[in-house]
């Protein structure tokens, strides 16, 4: 089956599964040099607090951040195309797709991943799994996933309490999977609830938290590190409000998408809050 996938998550997802795309959206890992199906709207090299202005003016004026390549969808001719309809700053939005596919002569399947609790991965591998003739594949690799994450170390007797931080400037608690992530690699997470998007607030009103984790969506580690040290330079809040609590800065893989990846990332969190050291992760202080 031809599939093409426009979210970074379902890229993954089907690469898991023995799947590999046609085309893929350019935040995808791309290594192959596949068609690329959608354009950033976004330029590049800004800081971020210019892509958190750029974002909010888009959304006061209705525009979309992603503009979908229908001449290359349409030459790639996939009989699946991967989306999501969790976050409109991560990828194209279904409304943007279906304007897409309004135009193609012969428009393919769309599977939509919707996913906004650790269980939901389960799910969506399935679905994946169901659509691309992969179930065995699913099942196996979510066989895997549980009992990895039924073989985590039991929490810390007591339980710290923990931040975590998607974006810095300005400031955003990380939401949906990852308080459960947190609540399973053995913390007390102050943000959001389980499922309940991202949080944006002030610095002042920032949990008063013991453990503080930073993992920039769409980061990698060396360019968070950049990201921390252009803020601290300028005097930003970052410093004040680290003073006399453990901090770590982590690649966001896995844990800015809900793909197979984000069982790692508890077994990251669960290894930091046991104070272990843990690869893609920093200590700040």
């Amino acid at each position: 089956m031809r599939v093409a996938s426009l979210v970074p998550s379902g890229t993954l997802l089907l690469r898991a599964l023995g799947v590999e795309p046609v085309g893929v959206s350019h935040a995808c890992p791309n290594p192959s040099g596949v068609p690329v199906l959608t354009e950033n709207l976004i330029p590049k090299g800004l800081s971020q607090e210019e892509i958190d202005r750029k974002v909010r003016e888009a959304y006061a004026q209705g525009l979309s951040l992603y503009r979908v390549r229908k001449e290359v969808l349409e030459a790639l001719g996939p009989a699946l195309l991967v989306t999501q309809g969790v976050c409109e700053v991560c990828a194209a939005t279904p409304e943007e797709v279906a304007k897409a596919l309004r135009f193609l002569p012969q428009a393919p399947k769309v599977l939509e991943l919707r996913g906004t609790r650790l269980q939901d991965l389960f799910r969506d591998l399935r679905a994946l799994g169901e659509a691309t003739g992969r179930g065995e594949a699913a099942e196996a690799l979510a066989q895997t996933l549980r009992a990895r994450l039924e073989d985590l170390p039991p929490p810390p007797t007591k339980r710290p309490t923990v931040a975590f931080l998607e974006w810095l400037d300005p400031p955003f608690l990380g939401g949906h999977w990852v308080p459960e992530m947190v609540v399973r690699a053995g913390g007390r997470y102050l943000g959001p609830g389980p499922g309940e998007a991202s949080r944006r607030v002030s610095p002042e009103a920032l949990p008063e938290a013991e453990v503080v984790f930073l993992a920039f969506c769409g980061y990698g580690l060396e360019e968070a590190r950049e990201a921390v040290a252009a803020h601290l330079a300028r005097g930003g809040w970052l410093g004040a409000y680290l003073r006399g609590r453990r901090a770590c800065l982590l690649d966001a893989g896995p844990f800015q998408a809900l793909t197979h990846r984000v069982v790692e990332g508890v077994w990251i969190l669960a290894r930091l809050l046991r104070g272990e050291l843990a690869e893609g992760a920093i200590p700040l202080v």
